[in-house]
């Protein structure tokens, strides 16, 4: 096994500039990589076959002075962003044939950043689950432990990344994929906030509806926050393809002398676990060792705003995709989108319009919040990762997990930047915690777990795939 694959995006930009090694031979290691461990964790659907052929061009053009940030720098993508040339197929066996023309937004943006995309990561059907499997392409495997899940739906996208498949890995946000999968495997993301990544899809037959808009993003998995940031660095450059998009630098909020970061260990009064328990005292630990003041503090409207996700998620994915979900998904996923409905109201106008106030109105008490703490840590997940598949194998689990995933659902709906990142082991498999900011302060979010993680450490490189 080369050591090209344990070195980070950085590292490997560095040595691709200084001409210590070629994007050719960095690109050869991480294929070679993807055949030594693919097999054993089913995380990438497709190998980019012209992903030598792109390294090559490139040699010939590292005589520059002004190479493209991530010049060489192997990422993969998710299979349901558009990329010219392969499927967008979102885990769906009836859009298995649906290849783009053109690549969406983010994959444009990782590309002009002289990335090399090396393969498409598994995603499941609709990309609607805390578990990425999909009759298409497969169960995706957890590298720590593949009894558990890997994380969904950018499930394959962390495994990958974990495993030494790229340096950086696309994947997307709508009720926890990017967070939830890098606790899993035991790496490190960002949920951006609201419009810091472009997002668009040029194959979509529809634009995407109004509540999916306001609540999932696209962003970056990695080892490291430091090739989180480089991720989101070049992730988030602009495109006229998303009217939405901003370039917004920080809240703008004055800060004392020193940080203020609030907590909760269990924000919502319900099932804690052990493993979670303990991976928040952990990371509180760790606040104070790097210098920040940690306050426990009450989260606002904690079960309204997980609440509010699902009545307006599931009233809009019914009206918007039912319909498909009804034709083309598996059975197990339609009777998963079954329970799902149950758990919340399908909401008529007059109920949608006042549920959207009501994100209005927890939005502001969480910028009032704001104003007397600088960040807020809570669990990612109330549990530690379940057995991979469960919610397809016993639908009656499917309350518990939701209600265990109430963090994540949480963000989504402010719209909020979070960190997440693991603060160790429990019982085989990682565990890690998440630090959310102030809209748009993504980047400051990004420092802090920065300073977090140097105290923490991080775990990737003790990871042994059997």
């Amino acid at each position: 096994m080369s050591e090209i694959i344990k070195w980070s995006a950085g590292e490997t930009a560095e040595n691709i500039r200084n001409r210590n090694v070629s994007v050719a031979e960095v690109t050869q290691a991480h294929l070679a990589q993807i055949e030594r461990v693919n097999p054993k964790i089913n995380a990438i659907t497709e190998v980019a076959a012209d992903a030598m052929d792109i390294a090559r061009d490139m040699d010939a053009k590292n005589t520059r002075n002004d190479l493209p940030p991530l010049f060489g720098v192997p990422v993969t993508t998710k299979i349901n962003a558009d990329q010219t040339g392969y499927a967008n197929s979102n885990g769906i066996t009836a859009y298995k044939d649906n290849v783009c023309t053109e690549d969406s937004a983010v994959v444009h943006n990782m590309k002009a950043a002289g990335s090399v995309v090396i393969g498409r990561t598994n995603t499941p059907e609709f990309s609607m689950r805390w578990c990425t499997s999909n009759p298409l392409y497969g169960v995706s495997l957890n590298p720590w432990n593949k009894d558990v899940t890997p994380g969904g739906s950018s499930g394959a996208a962390a495994a990958a990344v974990a495993s030494g498949i790229g340096t950086i890995a696309h994947g997307n946000d709508l009720g926890g994929s990017l967070r939830y999968p890098a606790m899993c495997c035991g790496v490190a993301t960002i949920r951006p906030s609201l419009g810091r990544v472009a997002t668009h899809n040029p194959s979509a037959k529809a634009e995407r509806p109004p509540i999916t808009h306001m609540m999932s993003v696209q962003g970056p998995i990695a080892r490291s926050m430091a090739d989180v940031r480089l991720g989101l660095q070049a992730m988030s450059q602009r495109s006229s393809n998303d009217p939405l998009w901003t370039n917004a630098q920080s809240s703008g909020r004055a800060r004392g002398d020193k940080l203020k970061i609030g907590f909760c260990v269990n924000p919502y009064g319900g099932k804690i676990d052990q493993a979670t328990e303990a991976a928040m005292h952990d990371a509180i630990a760790a606040c104070r060792e790097a210098g920040f003041e940690v306050v426990e503090t009450p989260m606002p409207e904690a079960n309204l705003s997980a609440r509010l996700w699902g009545d307006l998620l599931f009233t809009e994915t019914e009206a918007a995709q039912g319909e498909a979900i009804r034709a083309f998904a598996s059975d197990d996923m339609k009777a998963l989108f079954d329970v799902y409905k149950t758990e919340y109201d399908l909401l008529d106008v007059n109920g949608f319009i006042q549920k959207c106030g009501d994100r209005t109105r927890v939005q502001r008490l969480w910028a009032q919040m704001f104003d007397d703490i600088d960040l807020y840590m809570m669990p990612t997940s109330m549990i530690a990762p379940f057995e991979n598949d469960l919610d397809f194998k016993d639908k009656t689990q499917i309350p518990a997990l939701l209600e265990a995933q109430k963090p994540l659902h949480s963000i989504n709906v402010l719209g909020l930047p979070s960190a997440a990142f693991p603060t160790g082991l429990a019982n085989g498999a990682p565990i890690g915690v998440q630090l959310v900011g102030a809209m748009h302060d993504d980047w400051f979010v990004l420092d802090c777990a920065e300073r977090i993680e140097a105290v923490l450490g991080t775990i990737w490189q003790d990871l042994e795939i059997r």
